[in-house]
């Protein structure tokens, strides 16, 4: 009986998982220019490193359409609109910082422990995509949708001083 039970349950968590996977519309409203990326590293070692994904984008009627965030290379970043010489561009900024790690208070009293903050954890991408490839998400009304853009080109690293 047992091993019936047991059974059952690995096949609910089994079905259940796979119900959670994103679906990718083939069909997205963006008219999509040249997208690109480009890696940078800060002069000092407090301002860090990070990835720049800038995606041009075609002149469109549809201003419901808002993106939200780029899944890249397991990073996730909130995506803003810019417009720089009169095109339209949507950038993710993929930031990694090497900050030190905060002071952290250690005692047998656990109530002189209270100013310790808990550490910040990084959302995950739940997509599984090449290295030159990112997933795009955007609401369409009020239903959020995803979108992958392959062969994303790498523009040369920007070494700050």
């Amino acid at each position: 009986m047992r091993v019936y039970t047991y059974t059952v349950l690995a096949i609910v968590f089994t079905l259940s998982g796979c119900s959670s996977q994103q679906k990718l519309v083939k069909n997205h409203p963006f008219q999509l220019g040249e997208t690109t990326f480009q890696t940078w590293v800060g002069g000092r070692p407090e301002s860090g490193s990070g990835i720049n994904l800038e995606i041009s984008l075609l002149p469109t009627n549809n201003t419901e359409i808002k993106m939200q965030k780029a899944y890249f290379r397991d990073n996730v970043a909130p995506i803003k609109l810019n417009t720089v010489n009169g095109k339209l561009i949507a950038k993710a900024v993929f930031v990694k910082t090497n900050l030190e790690k905060p002071d952290i208070i250690s005692h047998s009293d656990s109530s002189k422990e209270v100013g310790n903050q808990p550490p910040k954890l990084k959302e995950k991408s739940p997509f599984k995509i090449a290295a030159n490839e990112c997933v795009i998400s955007y609401l369409d009304g009020e239903k959020t949708k995803y979108f992958k853009i392959e062969s994303i080109k790498e523009k040369e690293p920007l070494l700050y001083k």
